[in-house]
Order: C-alpha cells, then sequence, then structure tokens
C-alpha cells in the first residue's frame, strides 16, 4: 500500500487492528472430545512449523552484514530505489507517527545506504553527507517518476561476465542519468551514479516534479516532507499544525525553519557578545588569568558550533544548498576557532610555566619558552587550518605554496624583525647576560631588567631604562661584571724624578709588603714594578687582584690600600710627581734629608743581609708577612663591629 502525504492532504498511517477471536461453547457431553482433539490439532501444527522452520534454516543462512550488491547497473539501480523504498517506509510508517531518538537514528542509517549508491568524490567532504542526502532523496523522487527499461534489459552480472569486460558507464535511457563503473580501495567494482548526475539531481527533480508515480512507493512526496518537516525533537504532527504560510516552501525551506534559523543565530550572537567582552578583561598583575581569558572566545565558539549545528542540521532538519551551506560554514567554524584556540592556548601554557619560582619572568629562559610556545602554537594552528582545507575542498599544496610565497615576502618586509629574534637565540645560547646581571655594552654600563623576544632592556647607573635590539646587543661587546671571580686592582703611581734609586726601591718593597700581607689580596698574580720613566715622574705599576666580587667591598679594599701607599710613599722620604713643572723658591723645603738617609740605610742593610727584595720577596719572608696587615685599619667603625661580633 503506497502512502501519499502532500500539502493539501494529512492522512497518516495507523496501526492495523487485528480481529477479535471467537469463543466456542460446547455441549458438556462433547467438551472433552474436543479438547483432546483440539491439543492433537495443535501439537501436529507445531510438528509441522518446527520442521519447516528446522528446513529452512538448512537451507539459507542469514547474512545481516552481506554488503548490497553494486556489481552491475541492474544491481546497482534495483539496490538504490529498494534502499530508498525501505527509508521510505521507515519514515511514514513508523517515524511519522512517533518520532525518537532511535527512529531517527534508524533512518539516518539508511539514507547512508543510499549515499553509498553514488560517486561523492568530487564533493568536498564536509559537504559530502547534505549534499549526498539531498542528491540521493531528488534521484529517488525522479526515478519513481520515469519510465524505466524492463529489468531483462538492463547489464547485469552474468551479461557482464559473459561478454569478459565490464561496460564502463551505463545511462538510462532517454535520460542523461548515468551509473559510472567505479573501483574501491579493496579493489571490488561498483557501479555508482556518476558526479555529474549527482550535481544535476535537482535539477532532474524540478523538470519531473508534477509527473505522477510510475511505481508503488511506500512514502509520495518525500521530498516535501523534509523540506517541511523537521528532527525527532519537532513532531511532524506539530508542523502540519502550523498555518499554511508557515509549510510552503521559501527558498528550498519551510518558514518556520527560517524563523528558528535567526532564533538561534540570534541567541549565538548574544552569548558571543558577552565572551567578547569577558575576553577583553585585562590585569597585568595577574598575567596567565588575562592570557587564560583570552581563551574563552576561541573556545565559545568550538562548543557553540557543534551544538548551533545540531540544532540546525538535525532539529530544524535544513535541506538542499542552505543545509550544505551551513556544512560547510560549521566545518570551516570548527577547524578556525580550533586553530586560533592553539594559538591562544601556547602563552597560557608558557604562562603556566613560567610561573615556577626556579625561573625569572623577564629572564631569557622565560623568553625562549615563550618563543617555543608561541611557535609550536603557530605550527599546530597551521596543520589545523590544512586539514580544514582539505576537508573544504581546498587542496593542501596550494595554500602551503601561497604560504611559503607570502612568507618570503614576510620575511623580506619584517627582515630587523627576524635579525633580533636570531639575536634573542644567540643571547640564549651565549648567555652572555643574565636578568639582574650588571654589564658593560659598548660605552655604558647597567644592569640587565628584561631579555625579550625582540629587545633587551637595561638599567644604566644614572638610572635611566635602555632598549636595544637584540640584533644590535648580539653584535655588541659585552662586558659581564657579575661573573668575575674577583676584581683587578690597577695603578700607576707616578714618584717625582729627585726619588733616589734606593728610594725607588724602598718604595718597590713596600708596596709588595703591603699587597703581601693584605689579606684581601690574592696572593697570585699581586705585583708591583718600576714600569718606566715618564715626562714628569719615575712610574711604579700596582697590579693586584682583590677577592670579592661585590663592586662596593672592592672600592672600600681599594680605597684602604691607596691611602696605606700614601703613608708608605711619605715613609720613604719621596713624593708623587705632577704633570707640571715645578718651581723653586727660597721657601721650598724640598725632600726631607732624614727619611731619605734613613730609607737608604735601610736598603743598604737589606743589601748587606743578601735580603734585598728584588726581583720578589723570599719565601721565608712571603710567609711570616702574609696577611699580618689589620684589615680593616685600627680605628675604623667596620674594625670595631668586627671586634665585638
Amino acid at each position: 500500500m503506497t502512502k501519499r502525504i502532500s500539502p493539501s492532504e494529512d492522512s497518516h498511517l495507523k496501526p492495523l487492528k487485528r480481529p477479535a477471536g471467537h469463543f466456542i461453547h460446547c455441549a458438556p457431553g462433547m467438551r472433552a472430545f474436543s479438547t483432546a482433539r483440539d491439543r492433537l490439532r495443535r501439537l501436529a501444527i507445531l510438528l509441522v512449523l518446527f520442521s519447516v522452520s528446522v528446513m529452512a534454516v538448512g537451507q539459507e543462512t542469514v547474512k545481516p552484514l552481506k554488503p548490497l550488491d553494486r556489481s552491475s547497473p541492474r544491481a546497482a539501480l534495483k539496490t538504490f530505489l529498494d534502499s530508498g523504498d525501505k527509508l521510505g517506509a521507515l519514515i511514514g510508517n513508523d517515524y511519522l507517527e512517533s518520532p525518537s531518538r532511535a527512529k531517527f537514528h534508524r533512518a539516518i542509517l539508511q539514507s547512508d545506504v543510499l549515499l553509498r549508491g553514488l560517486n561523492l568524490s568530487e564533493i568536498p567532504v564536509a559537504a559530502r553527507k547534505m549534499t549526498g542526502r539531498a542528491a540521493a532523496a531528488a534521484l529517488y523522487g525522479v526515478l519513481n517518476k520515469i519510465p524505466l527499461p524492463p529489468w531483462e534489459t538492463i547489464p547485469d552480472g552474468t551479461e557482464l561476465a559473459a561478454n569478459g569486460a565490464s561496460p564502463n558507464r551505463w545511462v538510462i535511457p532517454d535520460t542523461e542519468i548515468v551509473l559510472e563503473r567505479t573501483t574501491d580501495s579493496i579493489g571490488e567494482v561498483k557501479f555508482l551514479f556518476s558526479p555529474e548526475t549527482v550535481a544535476r539531481a535537482g535539477e532532474f527533480h524540478q523538470k519531473v516534479k508534477g509527473l505522477p508515480y510510475r511505481r508503488a512507493v511506500p512514502l509520495e512526496n518525500m521530498s516535501w516532507i523534509l523540506a517541511t518537516g523537521g528532527g525527532w525533537m519537532v513532531p511532524y504532527s506539530w508542523v502540519r499544525g502550523l498555518p499554511d504560510w508557515l509549510q510552503q516552501p521559501i527558498g528550498g525551506q519551510a518558514p518556520w525553519k527560517w524563523i528558528g534559523l535567526l532564533l538561534i543565530l540570534g541567541v549565538v550572537a548574544v552569548l558571543l557578545r558577552w565572551v567578547y567582552h569577558l575576553s577583553r578583561w585585562r590585569n597585568k598583575e595577574r598575567p596567565f588569568l588575562e592570557t587564560l581569558a583570552q581563551l574563552t572566545l576561541p573556545t565559545s565558539i568550538l562548543v557553540l558550533t557543534p551544538i548551533v549545528f545540531y540544532l540546525t542540521r538535525v532539529q530544524l532538519k535544513l535541506v538542499g544548498s542552505v543545509a550544505v551551506g551551513t556544512e560547510v560554514v560549521g566545518t570551516a567554524l570548527m577547524f578556525l576557532a580550533g586553530a586560533w584556540l592553539v594559538w591562544r592556548a601556547a602563552p597560557v601554557w608558557a604562562e603556566a610555566v613560567i610561573s615556577s619560582p626556579r625561573i625569572r619572568r623577564e629572564s631569557i629562559d622565560a623568553s625562549l619558552i615563550r618563543i617555543f610556545t608561541r611557535l609550536l602554537g603557530l605550527v599546530l594552528a597551521i596543520a589545523l587550518l590544512v586539514a580544514g582545507s582539505n576537508m573544504l575542498g581546498l587542496h593542501a599544496y596550494g595554500i602551503i605554496a601561497g604560504l611559503g610565497v607570502g612568507g618570503l615576502a614576510i620575511a623580506l618586509a619584517a627582515q630587523p624583525n627576524i635579525e633580533n629574534l636570531i639575536g634573542g637565540l644567540s643571547l640564549f645560547a651565549d648567555r652572555p647576560v643574565r636578568v639582574g646581571d650588571f654589564c658593560k655594552y659598548g660605552d655604558d654600563v647597567g644592569t640587565i631588567e628584561a631579555i625579550g623576544i625582540r629587545s633587551t632592556r637595561i638599567r644604566g647607573i644614572d638610572r635611566t631604562l635602555t632598549t636595544i635590539p637584540n640584533g644590535v646587543l648580539s653584535k655588541m661587546p659585552v662586558v659581564n661584571f657579575t661573573l668575575r671571580d674577583r676584581m683587578l686592582l690597577k695603578t700607576v703611581i707616578s714618584l717625582r724624578y729627585e726619588t733616589t734609586p734606593e728610594q725607588l726601591r724602598h718604595v718597590v718593597a713596600k708596596l709588595r709588603e703591603l699587597l703581601l700581607a693584605h689579606p684581601m689580596v690574592t696572593p697570585e698574580p699581586s705585583r708591583v714594578r718600576f714600569a718606566g720613566f715618564d715626562k714628569s715622574s719615575l712610574n711604579v705599576e700596582v697590579f693586584a687582584y682583590i677577592g670579592t666580587k661585590d663592586w662596593n667591598e672592592f672600592l672600600e679594599v681599594q680605597e684602604d690600600i691607596y691611602l696605606r701607599m700614601i703613608d708608605v710613599i711619605a715613609a720613604s722620604g719621596t713624593g708623587f710627581a705632577f704633570p707640571s713643572q715645578t718651581l723653586y723658591f727660597a721657601r721650598d723645603k724640598g725632600l726631607d734629608p732624614d727619611k731619605s738617609a734613613a730609607a737608604m740605610a735601610e736598603v743598604q742593610q737589606w743589601r748587606a743581609a743578601q735580603k734585598l727584595p728584588f726581583p720578589d720577596f723570599d719565601i721565608e719572608f712571603r710567609k711570616t708577612h702574609r696577611d699580618t696587615l689589620d684589615y680593616p685599619p685600627n680605628g675604623s667603625s667596620t674594625a670595631e663591629s668586627k671586634k665585638q661580633s
């Protein structure tokens, strides 16, 4: 029986009612006999049914997983029509009366059987199901309304085998509907409706729309039902209760579906507007939460997109080009939101790692983590975009080639930035400086405050902040004072030309003794040498390392040593030379003759005792005089505090 549902007729299939049984009333004398006879008759019937069932099982085995036959044009056409009839019976006899999720799922599975009869290879992956379902419904309606040739005239498997070769295509007479020979991945030959036939299915359906049915089908006007009906949450009885103007298709869809689509998109727009304002939240004191807030918008799009397209494709049940468009847009949004989320998640991951107390926020390690996560997020985002483009029918190699050309242009335009990026990587590899190091860069000195991807910030000793591009800093000589294990004291003492050789020997020996005895001066290497003659002075060079890394402590030790040097020079009876001419007047006292004589006498004693400290002190003297000076000197506040402690 054919079920017809049209816009002007509201009929539904109703369950058949079985006739009620009849009770036979027998006389009391015949009741026992009738009962025994009925029992024998029932036993005989059971035996016959059992034997028939056993024979049936022995003759034919049920094979629910056996693939449908599409090995020839006849088999493919018959399989397609039978599958459409089963779908129509499922919708008309069961689903429309009492829709449910399970019944809807069974109808979808049955519609997938129709899809497998179409060659959808030229349709993008994202649009194949919706395009295929629309084309399958249209082709099924066309085949029900056109005269088909007798089945015996359609080539089947035995005829193809007899000819020894399979035709590549078969055209239904007086039509442009083509069944094309294809080979699947396992080498099985199938006949499918050609891609051109699939593309023109809607056109064919419009041409035969007013023709009567030539086949007995379980459900007529299936295309109209799909265009006006909804999913299992929208019963067909509700749709039939709407005014006619809400049921007559506009643009291939019923007006109530357009209204539902606008309502859904409006709700989504309001939600996304609220999420957008949330994603703009800023808090410089909590950078991790700030970057986390930036994930809300792509995450919301990624979550809302499948919900929206479930409602539009399954419950509103959009069909035709609108359904295909929503399928393509939904797929594109999913992949774009996924790529956006991956790109935004990279800094969140970086900030989560940097929040460890072992990593300073402005260090080169933190900058490298940010760079690495950014690059990783970029690679994953590009991979998602390429996968999405393949599903949308855009060839990945074209996009990659475009990215290559565009990347070359961007690289040429952004050459300074790339140079700074590479400079930052070289700073990480060599690690000449770290955040907090005191260094000299060029002619300036300062403390490193931050090392970023593009530039480095340095706080100068005048408290000004200098930003230097990493490309420039990597080419600049950088002296890191923080990495010193000790600090150099180097100076030249200029003595007057009136200084005698014996006095000069006395000064050099006493200065050596001073360095040897001072506890903050490292013994090796430390030296005091008569270095040469200047225009107006005799030069004595002092070279020694101070055992400290702290600049302030070095200045303290240097000051102490310089003051003691003044005492040594004064005790030797000589003085400092000045880079100027000296005019002697009658009041000039000149050099102290007593001290000069004493210094000369002491040098004579060294020479007589064979202990002249040239070119260096002997071992015994070095042992006895090592660290014998009082430092800090007696009388200083530092010395008193150390004694009390």
